[in-house]
């Protein structure tokens, strides 16, 4: 019997929190133009992070 020292496959949590994060602000009664900004900024990031990271 062999084993493998393969790790499992991470779950990517951040979409979860970006749309968590985008209807809390809804719900806080934020301006549409708020919004769009916090979104767009939050994709970068994301980009950044994951361009950083050599992952896709």
């Amino acid at each position: 019997m062999t084993t493998s020292n393969t790790t499992p496959p991470r779950r990517r949590s951040w979409p979860y929190v970006v749309v968590a994060a985008i209807m809390l602000t809804l719900q806080q009664g934020w301006e549409a133009e708020q919004v769009i900004a916090l979104v767009t900024c939050l994709l970068v990031l994301i980009a950044l992070i994951t361009s950083a990271s050599g992952r896709e």
